[in-house]
């Protein structure tokens, strides 16, 4: 049974370059590489004990904007004619991420030894889901292989474009709450020790939130303390993808996050933008139903959507129409399952899922823009407030010390 295997090597040229293969042992996999002329520092199954290094290397995702760059860079070539081989080299060399140019350059000298494009692709599935290896199988087998690679490029810029618009729409609230924190953590640390000491000479009785206060302003004199604040986001990042390798845990961690008031719309919605786009565009391309809805579920990036697509495999094996079992989730919008029936009905499924795709899109960023106009009120609103009390805790005690003074 064929592994997948983690390497790391230097090139011909002394450079370090770092990719998996599959292949049916370590053996093989050394010779694959050996053709190559590469020099490989280490090479390991995925999952075996020794496998650390390479997982670590290889486990950062490939940049989603190099990799429809470089496809629809090689979806030009190829329409224009330029042999597969010749336009792979073409587009690598202009290729920014480090970890798909090796890929294809792998890819590369599995096609200069015999193998179709969609079989080397196979190969590497770290870094070419089934939606990639599906669809340009089909176009091997169709012989329109310049038009399948038009679309698979389509569809990542499309996937790209709603990414974005999401991420933005998600950057902005990080952002000021980052401001607003660092804003808070200068004055706490900063402006009221300088009082604190004032207000120790003069022995005022100080509320419980200026004392508060005070208490946080001396522990981040402790540069400690700094260093401990400054882990936290890493640590709760970090925390969070390591919970995700736990299905039941990623499951619930999207549950909450899909849950979430006006964000988890948002979400909601550019999940189903995506399953539909990639789903209608995997069927108009010719893959079969099956294998299609298999290939959207590697690109959903949503776990509990995810296990809604292994449980909508499993009835349609069973005979259960798609429309029919999309029904017994809560998961879909009614307008999205009545018009999945009516193109599993008239036979026009794949056209449907793109048409379902272009009015969610449209509604992912008329709710993108409606989520702006709602958060930033709410953050100044909050911001406000915090510095309000801040000022206030400061205020009371100086009031009442000027009021003995007198």
């Amino acid at each position: 049974m064929a592994s997948v295997y983690a390497y790391t090597a230097r090139n011909g040229e002394g450079r370090f370059v770092a990719g998996s293969l599959q292949a049916e042992n370590r053996e093989q996999a050394l010779a694959h590489l050996r053709t190559r002329t590469l020099f490989v520092t280490s090479i390991s199954a995925a999952g075996s004990a020794t496998s650390v290094i390479g997982s670590i290397v290889t486990a950062w995702p490939i940049s989603a904007a190099a990799r429809t760059a470089f496809f629809r860079s090689f979806a030009t070539l190829i329409r224009a004619g330029v042999p597969i081989r010749r336009a792979l080299d073409v587009v690598v060399e202009s290729c920014r991420d480090a970890r798909l140019r090796e890929a294809f350059r792998s890819v590369s000298s599995d096609i200069e030894s015999g193998s179709e494009l969609s079989t080397a692709m196979s190969r590497r599935p770290r870094e070419f889901s089934r939606l990639f290896v599906a669809m340009i199988r089909a176009g091997e087998l169709g012989g329109a292989l310049d038009d399948i690679l038009e679309r698979l490029a389509t569809l990542l810029e499309r996937h790209l474009a709603v990414r974005k618009k999401v991420r933005a729409a998600l950057a902005y609230p990080v952002i000021v709450a980052s401001a607003a924190l660092g804003l808070v953590l200068f004055l706490v640390g900063s402006t009221v020790p300088a009082f604190a000491s004032m207000f120790a000479e003069m022995r005022v009785t100080l509320p419980w939130s200026t004392r508060v206060l005070i208490a946080a302003g001396n522990a981040l004199k402790n540069p400690l303390v700094w260093g401990a604040v400054a882990a936290i986001p890493p640590l709760i990042l970090g925390t969070i993808r390591a919970g995700r390798r736990s299905q039941r845990i990623a499951i619930r961690i999207d549950q909450f996050v899909l849950a979430l008031p006006v964000f988890g719309a948002v979400l909601r919605k550019a999940v189903i933008t995506r399953f539909s786009r990639t789903l209608g565009t995997l069927l108009l391309s010719g893959v079969p139903l099956l294998e299609a809805i298999g290939a959207a579920n590697d690109v959903i990036d949503n776990a509990v959507y995810s296990r809604l697509t292994r449980d909508l495999s499993a009835a349609l094996r069973e005979g259960t129409s798609i429309a029919v079992a999309l029904e017994q989730s809560s998961l879909f919008e009614g307008l999205f399952l009545q018009l999945v029936r009516v193109g599993e009905e008239t036979g026009t499924l794949d056209a449907m899922l793109l048409r379902i795709a272009d009015y969610y899109e449209l509604d992912v960023e008329t709710a993108v823009a409606a989520l702006g106009s709602v958060i930033e009120p709410i953050l100044m609103i909050a911001l406000g407030a915090l510095v309000g009390v801040i000022v206030a805790s400061i205020l009371i005690p100086l009031y009442s010390m000027i009021g003995s003074i007198k």
